[in-house]
């Protein structure tokens, strides 16, 4: 607990501080301004016609017999004839503590308040006023961010249970007293500055307390292990526990056990990388990995509509580097990410806003596939036909960055397009936007890649008395065959099936008929493109004499 200190003074020099010549008012006025903190906070009255010191303290202090200690303070002549519009100095302890509220300003998900007042259970909504010894829970997915008095704020995050045990202005001012019980969960803090003397803000928790005199901060209470932690931001933080009391100051953490004093302030981890997070996300949900940080077992993922994080979107805990999720309409938002140590620390903030562009969302490509190889003379690009698509935009570029796009066409009226220039072989990308009926143009899709190859050109069939030879045109350096030749023209029945180094092929002659004849390249990475054109070749006869003989034969018959 913070309080104001005691005024000590010791006896060997009281006799410099009071002179034994002092006459008693003087002494009597120099003991109460000593008695007045120097570093306190005070609250200036203007005065009203007809005021009197006697009046004001019976309106505004606590002890009404104080009122020569602010006739001293004030160095007020007549007590009694105060000039309208004197400006009277009030230190903030002197005044009454009266009741006042604080303010819900956001709620997500699921937030209730079990009223102190009639025990009844509600949900809570943005705007509603709660009163000390006020309950509140969150459950999953859900937060509340509090306004008090003095503009201090509190986000209750999920699953959390917090009792508003006292909240107290000091008189007309806005100095108020928070005191707040934290059963379970976490709380984010934004404390309003304070003197050293006066107002406090503090929240208790099962295994510690944390007060402070204006700072940023974070704590927690985990029931099932009877600990507390604290993580400070900005400022600092008295963490107090097992009658001891910890100063922790920024960029430092404690832990607090049941019975236990805190432990010594633990250095926080440091903000993740996130110069590498793009601007611009187009993909929602989102999914979004990030650099993993060293000594992090885990991450805080945070998503708000803007830098204040007054409202949450989005808050998560994930066991690695990536953020999956929400589902977040086109926008402008900032994302808070932090990593978490093995003692449960959570570490300083990153920040990276970002715009949501994912609308309206590319369609499914499907042809050419992912990976696939097309030959020249088939290339052809199709896509999905996503509802309320007016037309599309095309690109074709031959690296993935698209840095120099070989086909771009931004009013494509149809899910698909043949190409109207030649492409030489090689590698591709290609990917495709949507303009709908309202003329919204959403992001590109992921590029989608494929190998343009050659169709091999065969040459005539060369056909000897014992060989039957096959040549078509070379390819590129590094690139292989695959020759098939069957008496069917589904390649069941294969007479050869071979892979060739060389652009050609010399096998013995097969029987005389009709063959099928098909050609793919290898690429020197070893992905096989498709087959080519299927052909029909004829294997004549070796000789026409045995033919020639039985028509013969059939002609003598005849005789």
């Amino acid at each position: 607990m913070l309080a104001a200190w005691p005024l000590t003074i010791p006896a060997r020099q009281i006799g410099r501080v009071f002179p034994s010549r002092a006459p008693l008012p003087a002494l009597l006025t120099l003991l109460a301004l000593l008695a007045t903190p120097a570093q306190a906070q005070e609250w200036v009255y203007t005065v009203r016609p007809g005021d009197t010191l006697w009046s004001i303290a019976t309106e505004h202090l606590t002890r009404i017999e104080d009122w020569p200690r602010l006739k001293a303070l004030n160095q007020v002549a007549d007590p009694n004839a105060l000039p309208p519009g004197m400006k009277l100095r009030i230190p903030i302890g002197w005044l009454k503590r009266q009741p006042t509220t604080a303010r819900v300003v956001n709620t997500r998900g699921q937030a209730h308040v079990v009223l102190a007042a009639s025990g009844q259970t509600i949900t809570l909504t943005p705007g509603q006023q709660l009163h000390s010894g006020d309950l509140l829970q969150t459950g999953p997915d859900s937060d509340i961010t509090l306004e008090f008095g003095d503009g201090s704020q509190l986000l209750l995050q999920a699953d959390s249970t917090l009792s508003l045990d006292t909240l107290a202005a000091y008189g007309a001012t806005d100095q108020v007293d928070t005191v707040l019980n934290l059963q379970r969960g976490r709380t984010e803090n934004q404390v309003k500055p304070r003197a050293a003397f006066g107002p406090r803000y503090e929240i208790r928790t099962p295994a510690a307390a944390a007060g402070v005199r204006g700072t940023r901060y974070r704590v927690g209470m985990e029931p099932a292990a009877a600990t507390a932690r604290t993580e400070v931001l900005e400022g600092h933080v008295a963490f107090q526990g097992g009658r001891q009391t910890r100063n922790v100051t920024q960029g430092f953490g404690s832990l607090g056990v049941t019975g236990q004093p805190p432990s010594p302030p633990i250095l926080l981890l440091k903000p993740p990388k996130v110069a590498d997070l793009p601007p611009v996300v187009t993909r929602s949900p989102l999914q979004l990995p990030f650099t993993a940080l060293e000594g992090a077992v885990a991450y805080r993922v945070q998503i708000a509509p803007d830098a204040h994080f007054t409202s949450l979107l989005f808050d998560r805990v994930v066991a690695t580097p990536i953020l999956s999720g929400p589902d977040l309409p086109d926008g402008n938002y900032v994302l808070r990410l932090r990593g978490i140590d093995a003692k449960g620390l959570e570490g300083r903030d990153a920040i990276h806003p970002f715009r949501l562009h994912a609308r309206p969302e590319p369609p499914f490509l499907t042809e050419p596939a992912h990976d696939s190889t097309v030959l020249e003379k088939a290339l052809a690009f199709a896509w999905a036909e996503p509802q309320n698509a007016a037309a599309y935009h095309f690109q074709l570029a031959a690296d993935e960055q698209f840095s120099v796009p070989l086909l771009d066409k931004a009013d494509v009226g149809a899910a698909r397009l043949t190409p109207d220039q030649p492409l030489v072989p090689g590698r591709y990308y290609w990917r495709v936007a949507v303009r709908d009926t309202t003329g919204r143009i959403g992001p590109f899709g992921d590029p989608q890649a494929f190998r343009l190859q050659a169709t091999p050109q065969l040459q005539a069939p060369e056909v000897a008395a014992d060989t039957l030879s096959f040549h078509w045109g070379a390819g590129a350096p590094g690139q292989q065959y695959e020759l098939q030749l069957a008496r069917d023209s589904d390649f069941t029945d294969l007479v050869v099936s071979q892979r060739l180094a060389e652009p050609q092929l010399r096998m013995p002659r097969p029987d005389s008929g009709f063959y099928y004849l098909r050609i793919r390249v290898i690429e020197a990475d070893g992905a096989s493109g498709p087959y080519g054109p299927v052909q029909r070749i004829t294997v004549p006869p070796a000789s026409y004499w045995p033919m020639g003989l039985v028509v013969l034969l059939a002609l003598v018959l005849a005789l």
